[in-house]
């Protein structure tokens, strides 16, 4: 049983987002071992043919929250990508795409803002009649 316990890390590292990211998403077999439960359980993702979504589920399931902060330092320009992302691999978790958006907004609020209303400044509305 001890040797078996190098597996998860290596399978899903839950470190960090990159680290995941990183876990080895391609060993599918340990040959005919008693396997234990856990560790086949690590193996069967890696079955998948599209390696992508199995590093985007292994994330999905091993990361309630996605720290959103290494991303702020290209500002809101990756903002539509983490959104298409988070369409396309999360939707059955809603609370954490909202939770992904809310962050960036809360960290950036003055950029957020004045991409809206800066570009209304100065600006009448005019009314269709």
């Amino acid at each position: 049983e001890r040797g078996w316990n190098a597996f998860p890390p290596i399978l899903c590292d839950t470190s960090s987002i990159e680290a995941t990211y990183n876990s080895n998403h391609t060993l599918q077999s340990l040959g005919i071992y008693r396997i234990p439960q856990y560790v086949r359980l690590m193996l069967r993702p890696n079955k998948e043919k599209n390696k992508s979504n199995v590093a985007a589920n292994k994330i999905l399931q091993a990361h309630r929250h996605l720290d959103m902060r290494p991303l702020f330092g290209r500002e809101l320009g990756l903002l539509p990508y983490v959104v298409a992302w988070l369409e396309h691999f999360a939707k059955s978790r809603p609370d954490l795409k909202l939770s992904s958006i809310f962050e960036f907004v809360r960290a950036m609020p003055m950029k957020v803002t004045d991409g809206v209303v800066g570009k209304a400044k100065g600006e009448k509305r005019k009314l269709n009649s």
